[in-house]
């Protein structure tokens, strides 16, 4: 029987828990990151606009309109310089300009424009220096200067109408600080997911633990095995799936051991009156030792007595299944046994043994001889006058032994292959249909599974499994 596959259910709770918490916490990440980003950048324009707005209100509107290219010596283009570099060191901004309405240079804090040059980077801001003109003092969106790095500019108007705009330029210092939050939020969503992965872990653990338990213990009952306990570990649903399996092998033993006191009882009461036809049959053999033309009669009766009382027997042995008594035993020995006692008369079917020297087994003896007679006897049969019957027994793994009965004959059909197992199902005109059963229950008293398949020879290829011996 294959295995089912093991650890499915882990690994589906596993999933099921990380990957919603993954996602929860990535999509937490880029939500907290955006957030912070937008108040970040949005405080930096604040702030750089409030800056433009002091600077706005230092100038005079008539200080723009006085000055213009070739006025570099005049005191108010030097007073205008002054300002702005003294407003930048104040602000601790990386540059103040002051521009005309048409955007021409009136004072550089840097010193890059030189008066009544157009401030042509400028014009990437149009839109808020439009805003600016009407009074609102705004911020630039990011662009990155000629050193590679962010910045932002804050715009307000010099007068009213504008006789001009001053303008305060910013590094972006806080995506230094955003690229720390990022680092902070992966090292955390990292701890989360480990945390939330052993807790993951501990759970499903948890769950699946008691769950393949009771994976092995409803194996051992479809096995047969109705002694052992199923333990009750936990008191939610798998507790309660524990106890309806316990109560299921509670009641599949009561009706096995109804069944089998049953069997005994039919069994025991058909073999008396068995055992006094038997004793009659003795008699009238006496009786009727002068008419040899009745003595037929009565040699069919005993065959008839001999055939229910092994029937009987069968069903007494059925009923009964002792607990197997482990010892070590040859296999080559134990296989050589079956064949001599399964042997066919010269005009029946060749017979060998296939078993490699010193190979042993742990087994009850008196029951693998049972199991390996039925099969050799039915192989005998099936294998017909002509054909060939093979008894093997070879090691697998190291630890278990495989004992195989081959033949030549026809074969089981596949539709019945199911089936032949069965207790009482059987093929033939005069049988029990116990013989199969007993091999299969044999087997899994050992700890294997009984099954057929094709054999090498042709026919039929019965297999199953013991464990090896220790020594």
């Amino acid at each position: 029987m294959a295995q089912p596959p093991r650890g499915r259910l882990l690994a589906k709770l596993l999933v099921a828990m990380l990957v919603p918490a993954t996602l929860a916490l990535l999509l937490f990440a880029v939500a907290a990151h955006e957030i912070a980003r937008r108040v970040l950048e949005d405080e930096l324009g604040r702030r750089l606009a409030t800056a433009a707005t002091s600077v706005a209100l230092l100038v005079l509107p008539e200080q723009i309109a006085a000055i213009a290219a070739g006025d570099e010596r005049s005191n108010t283009y030097a007073n205008l310089r002054h300002r702005a570099a003294q407003t930048r060191e104040r602000l601790a901004v990386r540059r103040v300009l002051l521009v005309a309405r048409d955007l021409t240079a009136r004072a550089d804090s840097e010193g890059a424009l030189a008066l009544g040059v157009r401030a042509h980077e400028l014009g990437a801001d149009a839109p808020e220096i439009e805003r600016a003109s009407l009074g609102r003092a705004t911020a630039s969106p990011l662009f990155i200067g000629r050193d590679g790095r962010p910045y932002k500019r804050g715009y307000a108007r010099i007068g009213d109408p504008a006789a001009g705009f001053a303008v305060v330029e910013a590094s972006a210092e806080y995506l230094d600080a955003l690229a720390a939050f990022r680092r902070y939020l992966a090292l955390g969503g990292a701890a989360c997911l480990a945390i939330i992965a052993a807790l993951a872990a501990w759970l499903s653990r948890r769950m699946t633990g008691p769950l393949e338990r009771l994976a092995a213990a409803a194996e051992r009952i479809g096995a047969g095995d109705l002694a052992g306990t199923v333990t009750v570990e936990t008191r939610d649903e798998i507790g309660a799936l524990a106890m309806r399996l316990d109560e299921m092998r509670i009641a599949l033993r009561a009706r096995d051991e109804r069944m089998q006191m049953m069997l005994a009882g039919i069994a025991h009461e058909v073999r008396n009156p068995l055992g006094g036809l038997e004793l009659y049959a003795g008699l009238l053999r006496e009786g009727l030792a002068a008419q040899p033309e009745r003595l037929a009669e009565i040699a069919r009766v005993e065959r008839e007595i001999a055939y229910l009382k092994d029937v009987v027997t069968d069903f007494l042995d059925f009923a009964r299944r002792p607990a197997p008594v482990v010892e070590v035993i040859p296999a080559s020995a134990l296989l050589g046994e079956v064949a001599e006692l399964c042997r066919p008369s010269a005009a029946g079917p060749s017979l060998r043994v296939e078993c490699a020297p010193g190979l042993a087994a742990r087994a009850d003896r008196a029951q693998l001889r049972r199991a390996l007679l039925n099969l050799a006897k039915n192989a005998v049969a099936a294998a017909g006058p002509s054909g060939q019957v093979v008894l093997a027994a070879r090691s697998e793994g190291g630890s278990r032994i495989v004992w195989e009965v081959r033949d030549s004959g026809p074969g089981v059909p596949d539709e019945i292959r199911a089936k032949i197992f069965t207790p009482f199902f059987t093929t033939r005109e005069r049988g029990t249909g116990l013989g199969l059963a007993f091999v299969q229950e044999i087997a899994r008293d050992h700890g294997g599974a009984v099954s057929v398949g094709h054999a090498s020879e042709g026919g039929a290829c019965f297999r199953f499994t013991t464990n090896v011996s220790a020594g």
